[in-house]
């Protein structure tokens, strides 16, 4: 088991920042999964496999195309990586977004195995 640390977090999140899918796969296990926010049941929806989260990654850099992550706390556990963030971008209708997020991630031989996000509703 192993420990992660801020730079493996900056490391993750740079393709997501660059909009770069295939990137942002290469720190994924090719049996990953990904727990979306939204969704019909109280996970939100489940994404398992490396190309339907391929596809969903794709799907949410159109649906905001200038989204920015920016970490604001890390935790780290043996194969574990809990990262706080602050998301920002300009939704398809042109409304702004600004919301914090967290993502929960499981991580084997230095990739992300499971990424399980969770988001503040603003109101």
């Amino acid at each position: 088991m192993r420990i992660y640390d801020r730079a493996f977090v900056e490391r993750f999140l740079e393709p997501w920042n660059a909009h770069d899918a295939d990137g942002a796969m290469a720190m994924m296990t090719d049996d990953c999964l990904w727990e979306i926010t939204r969704g019909s049941e109280p996970y939100g929806t489940r994404i398992e496999g490396s190309k339907a989260v391929r596809a969903a990654i794709a799907d949410a850099f159109r649906a905001m195309p200038d989204i920015h992550y920016e970490p604001v706390c890390c935790s780290f556990g043996q194969d574990l990586v809990v990262v706080e963030l602050l998301v920002t971008g300009t939704l398809a209708d042109g409304r702004r977004a600004k919301f914090q997020a967290c993502d929960v991630m499981n991580v084997r031989g230095g990739k992300i195995s499971a990424k399980r996000s969770y988001r503040k509703l603003v109101e």
